[in-house]
């Protein structure tokens, strides 16, 4: 930009000052008047805080392991199930646009 090597830059590339345009804008314009923010203290707060947190005692072995069935098994993704079926549809797509070439 040839006006960033003077010396002295031109009053349109001057930064606008904070609340500047808001004499430019018309009052019918502006949004409503914001109220102001209440302040909080410790008083009004009436939820009483969180139960400490206490450890587990850990287990000897994870469920699910060979040498324990699980009965509780998680139910697969069906994540394969899903990929398969876009590949599927991704392949009929491009055979059926190239038949129609």
């Amino acid at each position: 930009n040839r006006c960033l090597g003077s010396k002295e830059t031109p009053p349109y590339m001057a930064p606008v000052q904070p609340g500047g345009l808001l004499q430019v804008v018309s009052h019918a314009s502006l949004p409503p008047a914001e109220a102001p923010n209440p302040v909080f203290t410790d008083a009004d707060v009436t939820e009483p805080p969180l139960p400490p947190v206490t450890a587990k005692a850990p287990t000897s072995t994870p469920p699910g392991t060979p040498s324990e069935p699980s009965t509780n098994a998680p139910a697969p993704s069906g994540q394969t199930r899903l990929t398969l079926s876009l590949l599927l549809s991704v392949f009929a797509m491009a055979i059926a646009s190239l038949l129609l070439l």
